[in-house]
């Protein structure tokens, strides 16, 4: 998929996990590094975690880590852009996953500001087990003091467990009204 023809504000992240989608990966990710178009893990530099990233066309991907020290953080973090908000009053995203072991995950609208960024949590943990499960969230702008209407840039942040061993997220969107 090379073309990206959707103009919404959450295109840039939807044409990514398009373009993840359609890969045949199997990748040892650092930290940082783009596996696909402004898609990337960040993990605690204190801890000694190591990726092993596999995606079939179809199936966005599965993660595996290893880790004897985990860190105080681990993420999957998708780039937005800039996307602009002033026109949406509702951002969300729906997400279908299954795990080896249950986990649950927080997910977040980071949003770039002068001086670092801002999280802005949703509401709901997304729980994953051994079978597929659908998580659907979203955030109500009008609502939140947390989130400006523009950014220099926003991600979408999946903030797993840091000692996660494996999950696969089959599919993952994201969603403006």
């Amino acid at each position: 998929m090379e073309h990206n023809v959707d103009f919404g504000a959450e295109a840039q992240a939807n044409h990514a996990l398009a373009v993840l989608r359609a890969l045949d990966l199997d990748c040892q990710p650092t930290v940082g590094e783009r596996f696909a178009p402004g898609v990337f893990l960040s993990m605690d530099p204190e801890s000694d975690t190591q990726a092993s990233l596999t995606s079939t066309p179809g199936e966005l991907l599965n993660l595996e880590m290893t880790t004897g020290h985990p860190g105080r953080w681990l993420s999957l973090n998708i780039e937005l852009g800039e996307c602009d908000l002033s026109q949406r009053d509702v951002m969300g995203f729906m997400c279908k996953t299954r795990a080896n072991e249950t986990i649950t995950f927080r997910a977040c609208l980071r949003s770039g500001q002068d001086e670092g960024f801002q999280d802005a949590f949703f509401g709901k943990r997304v729980i994953s087990y051994g079978a597929a499960s659908t998580h659907a969230d979203l955030i109500k702008l009008a609502e939140r003091d947390d989130i400006p209407a523009q950014a220099p840039w926003r991600e979408l942040v999946l903030f797993f467990p840091p000692d996660l061993r494996q999950v696969t997220l089959t599919d993952l969107s994201l969603f403006g009204v």
